[in-house]
């Protein structure tokens, strides 16, 4: 008789002792081994379950998102990337990086991502300009920028967030400073 037997039959003589009822199942020697994988099995089908729902919580919470290139040509986009470009050019005449001012020029390629109440959730830098100064002085200019206009129904209608890729050039010639017009002018 094995251990676990022998510790089953001592607990049902003990609860006939004492007059307490137990279930055959309990005074049954059970198979460590079946016992384990069933448990492993439940353990294994719960976890899935477990993730199955996150997943699912996951899709149903993601963003209708639309790319959108600095030069779209789609016309319901037109008018919200023309006041992004004139909001994003007064935040830059203020506030260009002072550690770049008549020292350090460049390009960099930069991502904008917008909710739909105008909001701004992220910038990315897709190309670095190759002066961190100037990346970084480019996100600031988008998170001084913020927020920007909600989206209009026409975007609204299929786009919870849209990102905004483009261009950004930083330059500066005395000619330039001179015919500029004032980009924060209405």
């Amino acid at each position: 008789m094995t251990l676990s037997a022998r510790r089953a039959a001592g607990a049902l003589f003990a609860a006939i002792l004492l007059g307490a009822s137990l279930s055959v199942e309990a005074a049954r020697p059970k198979s460590s081994a079946a016992d384990k994988a069933a448990a492993d099995d439940r353990a294994r089908a719960l976890e899935l379950e477990a993730e199955i729902a996150r997943r699912t919580r996951a899709y149903q919470q993601r963003l209708r998102r639309q790319q959108i290139a600095g030069d779209e040509t789609e016309s319901r986009f037109e008018s919200y990337l023309a006041a992004f470009r004139r909001k994003i050019a007064c935040s830059a005449s203020l506030h260009y990086p002072r550690a770049a001012r008549g020292k350090i020029y460049g390009d960099l390629v930069i991502t904008v991502s917008i909710l739909a109440d105008g909001s701004l959730e992220d910038t990315r830098i897709e190309r670095s300009s190759g002066h961190k100064v100037l990346d970084e002085g480019a996100r600031d200019i988008a998170r001084k920028a913020a927020p920007f206009a909600p989206f209009p129904p026409e975007i609204r209608r299929d786009a919870d967030a849209i990102d905004i890729t483009r261009t950004w050039t930083f330059t500066y010639t005395e000619e330039s400073a001179e015919n500029a017009e004032d980009p924060c002018a209405e």
